[in-house]
């Protein structure tokens, strides 16, 4: 079987850290896999899967709305010939439209967040809705809140909607040996710097942990648009000797395992990435509990699962700074729960949805 992953580009976040998972697995199960980026830019994640062995296609899209990536990918899936292509993010309304045009029969389109945040203005809605109503493409939810969500607000059957969890190649984690914390204290969050993730409320909850514990260092891996922002808010709080920009890097395992806790006090989500490879590495995690998150983790067994608020978050890193049993237990627990978000168990469950 051959299948064609289409996604805007490999910047770092969720959505394309599952892609790169999802087409690793594929190749290993003996599918052929061809990713198309929209746009021409080139990243360590492109870079990494390419060394892989994974061929990608780059097209030229502008900013904005750009209606000739219809044409443009039409001709990439004439040449591919693909019996399945599989759409990521707001791809989808150029490539379902190119899919039917280029005579591909199968759709696959992953709904990466909760429906109402996906489909950003109501012509994204509308498009979307026809190609699921009409059977063009086929939505695939990340968790059964993220399927609620898509059921209510496109008018769908349930039984139209299946969940797949998201998967991490578990491979690449470097589990931790032991429980005692640093010097300073290494608090980690993993993301891209937008809305959701809710870096503004991080730092403020940072603050207030440092007047109770001022061996605490917070470290940030990611880039995003609001960046520069969350920097200066860093100085405004006064807590740049204490809060380390770390940018995107191409491996966060190192980062995971040389951490004491991992927070992710995000607004909304959908299957984050980073709780299962921060599972996958044996982390004490504090996170929110919106999404699909209480789906991977469970609180007081897995994980702290907290309002989205500034009191709760650095209530909970401080209760597992001062209770080193408990951090043991929160992350041994993970690690072991990580095994059902493997990702040769997610290019399963996709295989199946491709093959009907």
């Amino acid at each position: 079987m051959k299948i064609v992953q289409v996604i805007p580009y490999f910047c770092f976040g969720g959505a394309e850290t599952m892609c790169e998972n999802l087409c690793y697995a594929l190749k290993k199960m003996g599918q052929e896999v061809v990713v198309v980026s929209l746009y021409a830019e080139h990243t360590p994640i492109s870079d990494r899967m390419e060394q892989a062995g994974i061929r990608i296609r780059y097209l030229d899209k502008k900013l904005g709305l750009d209606i000739s990536m219809v044409p443009k990918l039409t001709k990439v899936f004439r040449e591919e010939k693909p019996d399945v292509v599989h759409t990521h993010l707001d791809v989808i309304k150029y490539a379902v439209a190119a899919a039917k045009l280029a005579g591909v029969k199968r759709c696959v389109h992953t709904v990466h967040s909760v429906a109402h945040k996906e489909a950003e203005g109501r012509a994204q809605k509308i498009i979307n809705s026809v190609y699921y109503k009409l059977g063009w493409s086929v939505p695939v939810a990340l968790s059964p809140e993220v399927q609620e969500t898509i059921v209510a607000f496109y008018g769908l059957n349930r039984q139209n909607v299946p969940v797949i969890y998201n998967g991490a190649d578990l491979s690449r984690c470097l589990p931790k040996e032991q429980y005692s914390l640093s010097e300073p204290i290494q608090i980690l969050h993993v993301g891209r710097f937008d809305v959701p993730k809710n870096h503004a409320g991080l730092l403020k909850a940072f603050q207030m942990l440092r007047k109770k514990n001022p061996a605490c260092q917070l470290h940030l891996v990611g880039d995003g648009e609001l960046r520069p922002q969350i920097e200066q808010l860093t100085r405004e709080l006064d807590l740049l000797d204490s809060v380390v920009f770390h940018g995107m890097q191409a491996q966060v395992q190192p980062y995971l395992q040389a951490a004491d806790i991992f927070v992710l006090p995000s607004l909304y989500e959908g299957i984050p990435m980073t709780i299962i490879e921060a599972m996958g590495t044996g982390l004490p995690i504090v996170a929110s509990e919106v999404g699909g998150i209480p789906d991977l983790v469970h609180n007081g067994e897995t994980a702290l699962l907290i309002p989205c608020e500034t009191d709760a978050i650095w209530k909970a890193c401080l209760t597992l700074i001062e209770d080193t049993a408990l951090r043991k237990k929160l992350g041994t627990n993970a690690k072991r729960a990580s095994e059902k978000f493997s990702a040769d168990h997610m290019a399963a469950e996709y295989c199946k949805i491709y093959k009907q």
